[in-house]
């Protein structure tokens, strides 16, 4: 009896451990629990994220996922850097802003995040490093003018990152009347366009699984005038692998 009872317990420590103390987000918005691994393969494939649970293993690519929780500070997001889709590691969160830590993809041996990475609201990036200039620094934050000289007079230094970003949020909240464009949309794509790419999809047994859920999501964006993150526009080419034509008139769909 003690036997059994040890061997419960022993079996929902296990769970738990699998089950709550990683998990990631896919581009579908699934919640997927277990210990997680992040892995470069090499430097022009997509990174991978393998996932164990107590009876199965599942391999992701990172095109696939949206965000991953690997413990207190260890939240990564996927980012396309150079043609690449890499898993970066998130330092700094702002509204407008945001720094990142990613890993040199030449080094696939590496494990650690230490390369600077800014992107703003635009989905601009914007590498640096302790050699970036001054005046170079400034420039990322120019929409902002004040703020802008306060880094290239030296008032404010790369050290202060999270106060230049903080301070670029209030900035940017304050002028949001003035012609200030927050965030990029794609115009929306006719009825007619999106039902005729359906067609050709359903003309060759494509239309099922994944694919139809995320056009679903696709369409939902372009209704609300918001722009097609490039991972959900992978994931459904994804879908459409060995299928050229396809894929030719999926990115001209979202791009009309």
């Amino acid at each position: 009896m003690r036997t059994l009872i040890l061997s419960t317990i022993l079996s929902a420590i296990y769970s738990f451990s699998y089950g709550q103390e990683q998990w990631l987000v896919t581009v579908k918005m699934d919640t997927v629990y277990g210990k997680i691994y992040l892995e470069t393969v090499d430097q022009y494939r997509a990174d991978e994220a393998r996932v164990k649970d107590e009876k199965t293993k599942v391999n992701y690519k990172s095109y696939q996922i949206r965000s991953v929780h690997l413990g207190e500070n260890q939240d990564f997001e996927t980012l396309k850097i150079d043609g690449r889709y890499q898993f970066v590691q998130v330092d700094i969160k702002g509204k407008y802003f945001s720094q990142y830590l990613y890993k040199d993809p030449e080094q696939v041996t590496s494990s650690n995040y230490v390369l600077k990475l800014l992107v703003n609201w635009k989905g601009e990036q914007f590498k640096f490093s302790n050699l970036t200039s001054k005046k170079k620094f400034a420039e990322y934050f120019q929409d902002c003018k004040s703020l802008s000289e306060k880094i290239e007079s030296g008032k404010l230094k790369k050290k202060d990152l999270e106060k230049i970003i903080a301070e670029f949020d209030k900035c940017m909240e304050e002028n949001k009347n003035q012609s200030v464009v927050v965030q990029s949309v794609a115009p929306p794509v006719s009825t007619s366009a999106m039902e005729a790419f359906i067609s050709d999809l359903k003309s060759k047994d494509l239309y099922n699984g994944e694919i139809v859920t995320m056009l679903e999501d696709i369409n939902l964006k372009i209704a609300n005038r918001q722009s097609i993150p490039n991972y959900m526009q992978q994931a459904v080419l994804s879908q459409l692998e060995g299928n050229e034509d396809l894929k030719a008139k999926f990115l001209a769909l979202i791009k009309e």
